[in-house]
């Protein structure tokens, strides 16, 4: 039994210390990769893009550049409280946010994101500058790491100059210029960058803030982005069609519906190859809303059901006309419902055209006995009805 004893305790100490070396041989190739991955971008300095200029750029990125990111944004925002779901938490997330499905017995490391086209899978490798629009903002599920990232430079998330000082004495070195095509190149170096230490910083608040209100519901974290990051937050609804979250949408309508285009994005999902979506949790938020407010947004709905109209009858609508018909119905339904006050401004819309009559009413009224009933009583329109203030 003592000799068992003894083997076993051999046996455990030396499959931890197994796992030990594993996990720092893991370490250590990041750190590698990290490391060379630096002096490459130190090399070649700055691209373009960031400089808001036409200058050439002097650095392609490439999925070396997300795979070195990935190490070194997982630390931060461990360091920082996130704690990673479990892969089926994630995953169910990922699947409800955008639209997603992650395969975790495929060897992809990522998913990408596409911000400007939700259908593009296409993998890329872009850096985010918002003050350039030239190219898609780009975005990074990472599998089993489970969280989300940008493809960032090295340096716009470490201090380098302190993590790796005999690289940042090769950068002081390296070539400030060189020809090309005959014309001569100028190299824009990380360490003459003024606004670095704010940029990282805010990088890093962006990059902890998301994953924590996507994956942990950290409510903090969500009021800091309704702060700093509104476009993120805005793209979530008006791109991806997430709109379970409440306080989210309550936040973009409120930010958005004034506007007749970027309300119609909140309100029609369009799927990648498939039916759109009228996303009916819309009005469960806004009737809730302060009664002028309401007032308001039916107006813009009403507006809005309008222009749709016109641009179907104009050949540029975006959408079928049986989808639209009962897109707009479906509204019309919805928004007698929620404001009351507005009960007989809606279907009345529909009803001055002959053909959503007619497609209405071949549909049976999509098979929804009340809609049927608030069409009747308001497709002529009117001014009262009981219950409401005279």
């Amino acid at each position: 039994l003592l000799i068992v004893s003894v083997l076993s305790v051999y046996h455990g100490c030396s499959q931890k210390k197994d796992e030990n070396i594993v996990k720092n041989n893991l370490t250590e190739a990041h750190s590698s990769n990290v490391e060379l991955i630096l002096k490459q971008q130190l090399e070649k300095g700055i691209s373009g893009e960031i400089l808001n200029s036409l200058d050439t750029e002097t650095y392609t990125y490439s999925k070396e550049d997300i795979e070195a990111v990935i190490p070194v944004a997982e630390k931060i925002i461990l360091s920082k409280g996130y704690i990673p779901p479990s892969n089926k938490a994630f995953s169910e997330k990922v699947q409800m946010i955008f639209k997603r499905k992650i395969d975790f017995n495929l060897s992809s490391k990522y998913l990408y994101l596409n911000f400007n086209d939700k259908c593009d899978k296409e993998v890329k490798y872009y850096r985010n500058d918002k003050s350039v629009d030239v190219t898609p903002y780009s975005y990074y599920i990472i599998k089993n790491n489970n969280f989300i990232t940008e493809l960032y430079a090295i340096p716009e998330l470490i201090d380098y100059k302190n993590a790796y000082p005999k690289l940042a004495e090769f950068e002081k070195k390296s070539m400030e210029k060189y020809m090309e095509d005959g014309e001569e190149v100028k190299i824009y170096k990380w360490k003459d960058v003024s606004d670095l230490k704010e940029r990282r910083q805010n990088n890093i608040q962006i990059l902890v803030n998301r994953n924590k209100y996507l994956f942990n519901d950290d409510k903090a974290s969500f009021a800091w982005l309704r702060s700093n990051d509104t476009w993120f937050l805005e793209s979530l609804v008006k791109t991806f069609g997430y709109v379970e979250d409440k306080a989210l949408l309550d936040f973009v309508l409120k930010e958005n519906y004034k506007d007749l285009a970027e309300l119609e994005k909140i309100l029609i999902s369009h799927s990648c190859g498939g039916k759109n979506r009228l996303n009916t949790e819309v009005f469960a938020v806004v009737k809730g809303w302060e009664k002028k407010e309401l007032s308001n947004f039916s107006i813009k709905i009403g507006e809005m059901m309008a222009a749709l109209i016109k641009k179907e009858e104009q050949g540029k609508s975006e959408i079928n006309f049986p989808e639209l018909a009962k897109i707009l119905s479906e509204t019309a339904y919805h928004m007698s419902k929620t404001d009351e006050n507005s009960y007989y401004n809606f279907f009345p819309i529909l009803n001055l055209t002959e053909k959503y009559r007619e497609e209405i009413e071949k549909k049976n009224f999509y098979n929804n006995p009340d809609l049927k009933r608030v069409w009747e009583e308001t497709k002529t329109g009117g001014r009262w009805r009981g219950g409401m203030e005279e």
